[in-house]
């Protein structure tokens, strides 16, 4: 039977099948190691571990140039991805991308179980003492869960990706398409490590290798269905720094308070059915305010002359031109109601584009390099929000520009919307794959849930850009410090454009105290089923449309 029953988990562990032990095994390997990013040495650290496990590997002993560990540029912590290229027996372009994230949250929301987190099996026996939501209590009593810190989000899927390059290392000379193994630090913050890696790919794409398709296992969030995603959202920051007029706050009217201005923008903003995309059925979320706040050091009876806020914007479908365009209109709207709330309507509206204050303050210091090195020696935040909103403050000074008026841009990061419109070969392959693993887990007892687009932030925006470099133009040509500490090889990027798909464990409660990974299918039935979807994508790869049942997007 597929539906095995389980343990509780105060008896033991889990009842699982040859396959699905090496995996579980391998999962509490890999959460035991702290890997929390950007913490000192916990995500390098699981980088070596992995690297040494499959490094005892045949094959890599044999070709120790395709198992490496790659340092990110520039990176504070000096992290590393790791690239490991299993090649068939038998000369082959064709690729298949296995691809995971060894980093995870940290486990400040633990509470009492804190010290536990990175131990799942005694973590999970200890939940039981706490007051848990209804359907995480049922699913703790029904055995057939494990909790702890990164068990869904991702070392369960990281651990499949790895047993199944080691077997299919095991049989290698059957094997008739070649395996990319990528793990990569980071993506729980600004996907460095995703980001490091498109330039390593777009490097083996040189060396004339096809990558038929990147299967990513991050969970699914489905309650309690397997999934499979054949997208993933994109993520862009706009970001308003509202500059107001200065004035002691007894003589209020004389100037204007940036946070009145804010707080307009935010109203019209946060939460706005106007900022909602949809795509066929499926509808996501609205822009949310992640920061706001004045830029103001100390404490004064002064009006606030400058107020920044940035928002996490989700996209299908919009450019970062058209977002900007759309952004002109709302701060000015927003700066109009300011202006009209304190009865200052000879005061005329502006709004001006981080690009046009970078220009005016650069003819003032003498071109853009000077600018740079002029002003950033005086950045001294380190988040890379805060740097770009410093940074663009003090060009705004070097510009000699004054308030009332907007300016309006982006901070990092971004991640650029996937999307499967079946237009390609390979993409039309992944669809018809996609069927083939339904109709085995049907057999199986299972329903899998087919969804266009995963509405998380995932690597698997990294795998290429579906449009034109230039549409991105004004995205980094409106970020303070594009290219000076967060930057993105777009040409690289649009190089690689390698369909994906979003397949692994079922997960729950990512990033909470009840984070947990579903045992049965995760352990038992996933891996022979993401076996079975990666040959059918290589054997789909000849074939021709009309012997492809699903072909639309």
């Amino acid at each position: 039977m597929d539906k095995l029953s389980f343990v509780s988990p105060s008896a033991g562990s889990p009842v699982l099948d040859k396959m699905g032990k090496r995996v579980y095994d391998l999962m509490l390997e890999l959460v035991a190691i702290p890997s929390i990013t950007g913490s000192e040495g916990g995500e390098n650290e699981c980088a070596r571990f992995i690297r040494d496990r499959l490094s005892r590997c045949g094959y890599f002993k044999q070709n120790p140039d395709d198992l490496r560990l790659i340092a990110l540029e520039n990176d504070p912590w000096e992290r590393h991805f790791l690239g490991a290229l299993l090649r068939s027996a038998r000369p082959s372009k064709k690729t298949i991308i296995l691809m995971g994230h060894f980093d995870v949250v940290d486990t400040d929301v633990c509470g009492s179980l804190r010290s536990w987190a990175f131990d799942p099996e005694e973590y999970t026996r200890r939940m039981g003492g706490l007051d848990l939501p209804e359907e995480a209590r049922k699913d703790l009593d029904s055995g057939g869960y494990l909790f702890g810190r990164g068990v869904a989000d991702m070392k369960t899927g990281l651990a499949l990706n790895i047993c199944l390059l080691e077997d299919y290392a095991a049989r290698r000379e059957e094997l008739e398409f070649n395996v990319l193994l990528l793990a990569v630090p980071d993506e729980e913050g600004d996907s460095a490590g995703m980001r490091g890696a498109i330039s390593f790919l777009s490097r083996l794409k040189e060396e004339s290798l096809d990558f038929l398709a990147c299967v990513d296992t991050e969970p699914a969030f489905e309650g309690n269905s397997p999934a499979l995603y054949y997208g993933t959202i994109g993520k862009i920051m706009p970001m308003y720094l509202c500059v107001g007029k200065e004035t002691h706050g007894g003589e209020y009217y004389e100037g204007l308070n940036s946070t009145l201005v804010a707080s307009y923008l935010n109203i019209s903003l946060d939460g706005g059915k106007d900022t909602i995309e949809t795509l066929g059925s499926e509808t996501f979320q609205p822009q949310c305010c992640l920061r706001m706040r004045d830029l103001r050091t100390r404490y004064a009876v002064t009006l606030p002359e400058r107020t920044f806020l940035y928002y996490n914007c989700l996209t299908v479908k919009k450019t970062p031109a058209g977002i900007l365009a759309e952004m002109k209109g709302k701060a000015e709207s927003a700066m109009s109601s300011a202006l009209s709330h304190v009865g200052r309507r000879d005061w005329k509206p502006r709004v001006l584009t981080v690009e046009e204050v970078l220009d005016r303050a650069a003819r003032i210091l003498g071109g853009r390099e000077k600018l740079f090195a002029e002003l950033l020696p005086q950045v001294g935040a380190k988040d890379e929000r805060e740097r770009n909103v410093e940074f663009l403050s003090l060009a705004l000074d070097a510009a000699g520009e004054k308030g009332p008026l907007v300016v309006v841009g982006f901070v990092p990061p971004f991640y650029p919307p996937r999307r499967n419109r079946g237009e390609s070969a390979h993409e039309r392959a992944v669809r018809h794959s996609a069927s083939i693993a339904e109709e085995a887990l049907k057999r199986r007892g299972f329903d899998l849930k087919k969804i266009e687009i995963f509405q998380g932030i995932t690597d698997l925006s990294f795998t290429g850009f579906q449009g034109k470099v230039e549409e991105l133009a004004s995205l980094a040509a409106n970020t303070p410090l594009w290219g000076r500490g967060y930057d993105l090889p777009l040409p690289e990027l649009q190089k690689i454009d390698i369909p994906g798909v979003i397949f692994g464990p079922i997960g729950k409660d990512a990033h909470k105290i009840t984070e947990r990974v579903e045992l049965n299918y995760s352990f038992n039935v996933l891996p022979s089923i993401l076996k079975e979807f990666i040959e059918s994508v290589f054997r789909a790869s000849f074939l021709t449309d009309d012997q492809k049942p699903e072909v639309r997007a």
